[in-house]
């Protein structure tokens, strides 16, 4: 099957519309194709990220970086192997472009997020609207991987390999941070997530989440094609709590007691104090159908701090993007910026991108 490679690079966020980047063969291949189509916006995220820290703490993190890719290398080979591919497509060295996708080696820099997942006898829909400063969602693209064995789809910033995404299974996944206990003896998030693209339906992907230690909390709405729906919220001490739901609406703080036990809540009321009001205007709205989520996500009550977000005075962030997964259909919503401004871009899974 033949796509076309072309690469809108600049993002028109009142339009929705965001960069569909095709990449075809071998786990390398579709690294080098990533770091070499997006060779600008990876260099450019480098420097920021490089410039954000001290060189002490650059150095720390590049230790830490070293010893985790060699765990990857051998429990995932193949994500190993892409972010080589990235690193030789970007002309950089592996470890920087590793670097990119470990931001739990790096002070606080975090983005909010509301998500909702709903079960339907058709599978189950998945919805996150992604919030960060307003200078991340200029390196946000859409990449779309596949080969002889898989096709998967992944919302990502340049050089990284992704914040969400869904599996050619019809497996797909959003989440939220949640400020919590951590370690330094975990995989970084990305690459966890990434691993549980291979999987083929919402139990495997969180038995994934069970196996292997994390970094730092987070919240998964883990949906698939059989109608699934799986909340497993994420602590390095206490490991991971999960349960079945209908439904489910998420911000940015534990639902579990056994892990609201380590929420360190003076630093979320610092970062994300509209996590709650996030949650009491979603709670408001009834969740029945794909409809109703993207209502939910384009909803601006509380405006600026809304689930729809907006820069303010108290929490610098607005909606990145906004992403709702259709698991039975094997399909992809995409709107950059607000969702509220603009129409969802459509991609088909299993027909090939509709660009």
């Amino acid at each position: 099957m033949h796509h076309s490679s072309q690469v809108r690079e600049s993002i028109d966020v009142t339009s929705g519309s965001l960069p569909i980047i095709i990449l075809n063969g071998s786990p390398t291949e579709r690294g080098r194709k990533h770091g070499a189509v997006l060779s600008r916006l990876i260099h450019a995220r480098l420097r920021k990220l490089r410039q954000s820290v001290e060189s002490f703490e650059w150095r720390g993190a590049k230790s830490l970086a070293a010893k985790s890719f060699e765990q990857i290398v051998r429990v995932a080979p193949d994500v190993a192997l892409e972010l080589e591919g990235i690193a030789d497509g970007a002309e950089l060295a592996v470890l920087d472009i590793y670097l990119l996708s470990c931001f739990e080696y790096f002070a606080e820099g975090r983005t909010g997020c509301t998500s909702a997942g709903l079960c339907t006898p058709q599978g189950a829909i998945l919805g996150q609207n992604w919030d960060a400063p307003a200078e991340e969602a200029g390196d946000i693209v859409v990449l779309l991987h596949e080969d002889a064995n898989e096709r998967f789809v992944t919302v990502a910033s340049a050089g990284t390999l992704g914040w969400v995404g869904i599996n050619g299974n019809g497996l797909a996944f959003v989440n939220n941070d949640l400020i919590l206990d951590s370690r330094l003896d975990g995989l970084p998030s990305l690459v966890i997530r990434r691993m549980m693209l291979g999987a083929p339906n919402a139990a495997k992907a969180v038995d994934l989440l069970r196996q292997n230690p994390h970094m730092s909390g987070r919240c998964f709405l883990v949906g698939d094609a059989a109608g699934i729906l799986k909340v497993a919220e994420v602590s390095p001490g206490v490991g991971v709590v999960d349960a079945a739901a209908q439904s489910m609406i998420h911000t940015n703080h534990p639902l579990f007691p056994a892990v609201a036990m380590w929420e360190n809540g003076e630093a979320v009321a610092r970062l994300y104090p509209s996590s709650h009001e996030r949650l009491r205007a979603a709670s408001h709205l009834s969740l029945t159908s794909i409809d109703d989520i993207k209502v939910l996500l384009r909803d601006r009550s509380g405006a600026p701090d809304a689930i729809c977000k907006s820069i303010s005075a108290r929490e610098a962030t607005e909606t990145a993007f906004s992403v709702i997964f259709d698991c039975g259909r094997r399909e992809v919503l995409i709107a950059a910026g607000r969702p509220d401004l603009c129409s969802y871009q459509r991609l088909k899974l299993l027909q090939g991108a509709e660009v």
